[in-house]
């Protein structure tokens, strides 16, 4: 006789479990962990079953980065909201503390964004764009800043790249090896931080 077919919450739901277990490979071992096998046997499950719910192995990669990306997004959007009514660098460092505290607690998917993007979950392309759009809703949130006379008048897309490149880059010294102490880190990333307020704020 043959089994009953799923049902779309089901489906749903085996989805979710598939890219839980991925999300858990990739932060316990790594990108170069994460394979449709290392899923499929910590879940118990045939390897090709799998792929009754998801095409291929970069499909799994695709939702498991956009679904985890949609999260970083949401509290984007709740952190670009409180500039109608918050002192706009307040906002503006808020926003670069989401992504200092993203490096810090999801260092595989930071490393695949930041250090080795040829083999994340997106082409170098989408990569870029990706890149592209977080440093212009950065840019968007400046230029009101400079608008209200608080912070220096310089192009919005350069200041937001010479800032987020600030915060950035003791994590990168970090995954790429170059910088081997977490606390020097940690130190490092406070320091930048007030150094990326103080090249924006109008003197």
């Amino acid at each position: 006789m043959p089994r009953p077919k799923k049902t779309d919450t089901e489906i749903q739901a085996m989805r979710e479990q598939i890219l839980d277990t991925a999300y858990s490979i990739l932060q316990a071992s790594g990108p170069e962990a994460l394979t449709s096998r290392a899923i499929a046997e910590r879940m118990g499950m045939a390897h090709m079953s799998l792929f009754t719910y998801f095409k291929n192995q970069a499909a799994i990669r695709a939702a498991l980065r956009e679904r985890e990306m949609s999260k970083i997004r949401a509290r984007e959007d709740r952190i670009e909201q409180h500039a109608e009514t918050e002192e706009i660098s307040k906002v503006v460092q808020e926003l670069l503390e989401l992504y200092i505290d993203f490096a810090r607690e999801n260092p595989n998917l930071y490393r695949l964004a930041w250090v080795m993007p040829e083999v994340g979950f997106e082409s170098l392309e989408e990569n870029r764009q990706s890149m592209q759009a977080t440093v212009g809703r950065l840019a968007a949130l400046i230029k009101l800043g400079m608008e209200r006379g608080t912070f220096e008048r310089r192009d919005p897309f350069l200041a937001a790249g010479t800032v987020l490149g600030m915060v950035n880059m003791p994590h990168i010294l970090f995954h790429s090896g170059k910088l081997v102490n977490p606390a020097m880190r940690d130190h490092m990333v406070k320091e930048v931080l007030s150094a990326a307020m103080a090249y924006l704020k109008k003197l």
